[in-house]
C-alpha cells in the first residue's frame, strides 16, 4: 500500500473561519490551540507564563516600567523588576480597574472611587466640592459694595478642591463679614472673597475647626481662587491621559450614551463637568491618547476628538473593552467586533479572515516572541452580538 503524500506547504497563513473548511486550502488553519504562526509562516507553541504575587485581581504597568498589581483584599502592590515588592496602600475596591498615569503619577478609578499614585503617597483622586458658605454680618471696616464669598477644601498635600457655589452680600461700609461652611474630616476650608463689586475672589481666611469664622477688615489678597465651578473626576468611567489634561468615559444608562470629560490643563483633579464634556452612543470600551487626539470606541461605534473638542466619526462598530494596546510608532491595536484593528490609520489586518468570538470581557496585549510580534485577546463570558458585516469604508463625518 503506498504511503500517505501531504501537500507542500510553504507557510502558514493563521485562522481563517470565514471559508468552508475543505476549501480554504492547507495553509489555513481552522483551530489554533496555545499557537502562534509567527512571520515567517511557521506554527509555533505560545509562550507560557510564570507566578510571582498570589490572588492578583490587577495590573498595571507605567511607562517607566513600574508595576502595580491589585490583590483580593484590596491590597495595593508596587513590584519591582527584581521580583520583589512593597505594599503602597490599601481599600483599592470595587474593580475591575481602568488605569492611566500623567507624569510621574499613576491614576486608578473603580466603580466607586479613583485614586492618585504618586512616588511617594496614595491618595484620592480629586477632592469634594464645596457649595456656598453661609453669610451674614458684623461690625467692621470694609469698604462699600458688593462681595463674593466661596469655600474650598484644602487636602493635606496642599492639592485645592472646587467651589461650585458663591455667595453675594453688600456692606455698606461699617461692617465685616460673618462666614460658615462645615468642617470635612481630613481637610482644612479656606475662605475666598472678591474686592467690592469685583468678581474674581482671592484667598482670605483659613476656617477654624468649627468652620465659623467674622472677618472685620480687609485682609491682604492670597492666591486667586482657580477651582469655581470645578468638579473631582465622575467615577466608574473609562481614564486615559492626554496631553497634560486627564479624560474620563462614563456611561449614562438611561441614555445608553457615553459622555467624555476632561479635566483643565495640568489639573488633573479639577473636571469643569458643565462645559468640557462630549457625547457618544452607547457604552464606553476604549479611552486611549493617539497621537494628537482622544480616541474613544463604544460598543457601537468609534471615533476620535481633536484638541478643539470637535468630534470625527471613525467606524460604525463597536470595540471590545480593555483590549488596547500601543505599538512602538505611537498607533494602537485593539480587539474590534471586526476582529484586530490597529489605528491610525485604520485597518483591519484579519478582517477577511477572521469572524470573532468576541467576549463581554477580555484584556489584549502585544507579546514579542522569538522574532515575531503578536497582538493578544484573551476572553471569557458571554459572547457579543455578531454584527453586520457590510463592506468596510471609513466613516468622515464630522459632529459640531
Amino acid at each position: 500500500m503506498a504511503e500517505p503524500t501531504f501537500p507542500f506547504i510553504a507557510g502558514f497563513k493563521g485562522l481563517n473561519n470565514r471559508l468552508d473548511p475543505t476549501a480554504a486550502g492547507p495553509q489555513w488553519l481552522i483551530q489554533a490551540d496555545n499557537a502562534l504562526c509567527d512571520d515567517a509562516g511557521y506554527l509555533v507553541r505560545r509562550p507560557g507564563y510564570a507566578s510571582f504575587l498570589a490572588n492578583i485581581t490587577d495590573v498595571f504597568g507605567t511607562m517607566d516600567e513600574r508595576l502595580f498589581a491589585v490583590t483580593v483584599t484590596g491590597a495595593l502592590y508596587e513590584v519591582y523588576s527584581d521580583g520583589s515588592y512593597r505594599q503602597r496602600a490599601t481599600g483599592f475596591v470595587g474593580g475591575p480597574f481602568q488605569w492611566a498615569e500623567l507624569g510621574y503619577a499613576a491614576f486608578a478609578m473603580s466603580e466607586t472611587a479613583a485614586w492618585c499614585i504618586y512616588p511617594d503617597r496614595v491618595v484620592p483622586w480629586g477632592i469634594s466640592t464645596l457649595p456656598e458658605p453661609s453669610v451674614g454680618v458684623s461690625a467692621g471696616t470694609f469698604p462699600a459694595g458688593n462681595y463674593l464669598i466661596a469655600a474650598a477644601l484644602v487636602a493635606p498635600d496642599g492639592r485645592l478642591g472646587g467651589s461650585v457655589g458663591v455667595a453675594s452680600l453688600a456692606l455698606n461700609g461699617s461692617q465685616g463679614i460673618v462666614a460658615h461652611s462645615p468642617p470635612v474630616s481630613g481637610y482644612t476650608t479656606c475662605l475666598y472673597l472678591s474686592p467690592p463689586d469685583g468678581t474674581e475672589l482671592y484667598q482670605a481666611a483659613t476656617l477654624p475647626g468649627d468652620g465659623l469664622t467674622t472677618i472685620s477688615a480687609p485682609v491682604a489678597e492670597g492666591p486667586r481662587l482657580e477651582t469655581l465651578h470645578c468638579y473631582p473626576p465622575p467615577k466608574g468611567g473609562r481614564i486615559a491621559r492626554h496631553g497634560n489634561r486627564m479624560a474620563v468615559a462614563v456611561w449614562e444608562p438611561q441614555y445608553d450614551r457615553t459622555v467624555l470629560y476632561w479635566s483643565k490643563p495640568d489639573a488633573p483633579h479639577w473636571f469643569e463637568l458643565d462645559k468640557d464634556h462630549a457625547l457618544f452612543a452607547g457604552r464606553p470600551t476604549v479611552l486611549a491618547s493617539v497621537q494628537n487626539d482622544l480616541f474613544v470606541g463604544t460598543d457601537r461605534a468609534l471615533h476620535s476628538v481633536d484638541a478643539a473638542g470637535n468630534v470625527l466619526g471613525l467606524a460604525g462598530f463597536g470595540a471590545v473593552p480593555d483590549t488596547l494596546s500601543y505599538l512602538d510608532d505611537g498607533r494602537i491595536v485593539l480587539e474590534t467586533d471586526r476582529g484586530p484593528m490597529t489605528y491610525p490609520p485604520l485597518a483591519l489586518p484579519a478582517d477577511a479572515a477572521l469572524s470573532p468570538d468576541n467576549r463581554a470581557l477580555a484584556t489584549g496585549g502585544v507579546i514579542d516572541h522569538a522574532g515575531s510580534r503578536y497582538f493578544v485577546a484573551a476572553m471569557r463570558g458571554q459572547v457579543r452580538p455578531k454584527v453586520q458585516r457590510p463592506p468596510f469604508a471609513p466613516l468622515a463625518v464630522t459632529v459640531t
